[in-house]
């Protein structure tokens, strides 16, 4: 996403390293990679306080993206204005007043373009991601306080696209389905860009089956999410009229999903790729399972921004 885009927050002096984040109420995980040595170092701690992980870790005077969870934002897509990329999100202030459940003086935006649209004649249209700015700020704060420079806030689904383009490289279209105790975000790209991103959530059922995985539950489950997965691909199909992606790269952040992967290349006919962040990113290969799957768009991030 564009650095400028969110406009809440001021570069700094020079980092002593690269960082990515998360945080919420509960739970913050921390990718990191200092100057000093070429590799980085993992964690995901529940309950801590940010400043003790940062200082204990040693990342304090890094530079570092906030990655937002999809719980603290919107991602609408809108029809893209007749203005400069610069002043998208200013355009469209009055189109996401009736899109959010807040007021909008209380929203801070950034977009990115969908593209190849205009060569298929349909308008060109954005993704628009949108939080809350009061929810934001006292992260920002305790952020800064940790020691960490903020430089870039970012959101999931583009994190999750980096993932892809590191793990599963290629130029033909592929999809991504990432589950996590919530329900599960889905990606359609072509050439590492990212055309279409949905999300689905876990119904009681759904959440029941997680709990038993009984084997008529689990068969169920695995169903609905194969039949959400296809909702993305006849989208993207329909909407951008290229090839239907026939790979998937499967990054399960639950236990419970054995066989999950099988299941969706007999119901979908996909070659799908269960994800092993470990083997791109050794720093996640001493966390559990379901950590590895949750920092792999961390690390992702870091070996980006590495020189």
């Amino acid at each position: 996403m564009a650095q400028s885009g969110w406009g809440i927050f001021q570069k700094r002096r020079r980092p002593l390293g690269r960082a990515a984040l998360t945080l919420t109420a509960d739970q913050l995980a921390l990718v990191f990679r200092a100057e000093a040595r070429r590799e980085p170092v993992a964690l995901e701690r529940k309950g801590a306080s940010l400043a003790e992980a940062v200082v204990g870790a040693g990342a304090a005077g890094m530079a570092c993206e906030w990655v937002l969870e999809p719980s603290q934002y919107s991602l609408l897509q809108v029809d893209k204005p007749a203005v400069p990329p610069e002043e998208w999100t200013q355009a469209l202030r009055w189109k996401v007043r009736d899109l959010i459940p807040y007021p909008v003086d209380d929203a801070v935006m950034d977009a990115f373009e969908v593209p190849g649209l205009e060569a298929r004649g349909r308008p060109p249209t954005l993704y628009l991601a949108v939080a809350q700015k009061s929810q934001l700020r006292p992260r920002i704060e305790e952020i800064g306080a940790a020691g960490l420079l903020l430089s870039r806030i970012g959101i999931a689904h583009l994190a999750w696209a980096t993932v892809a383009r590191q793990l599963a490289p290629g130029d033909e279209s592929q999809a991504v389905l990432v589950i996590e105790p919530r329900g599960g975000s889905m990606l359609a790209m072509q050439e590492g860009i990212l055309f279409v991103a949905r999300q689905f959530e876990f119904d009681a059922d759904d959440q029941r089956a997680l709990r038993d995985p009984e084997a008529g539950r689990r068969e169920r489950l695995f169903e609905r999410i194969a039949l959400e997965l296809q909702r993305t691909l006849d989208y993207f199909d329909r909407t951008h009229q290229r090839p239907s992606p026939r790979r998937l790269l499967l990054l399960c952040g639950i236990e419970g999903l054995d066989g999950l992967g099988t299941a969706l290349r007999s119901l979908l006919g996909l070659e799908v790729q269960e994800g092993a962040p470990e083997q791109a990113w050794p720093e996640l290969a001493g966390l559990p399972l379901a950590a590895r799957a949750r920092l792999a768009g961390l690390s992702a991030l870091v070996a980006e921004a590495a020189p």
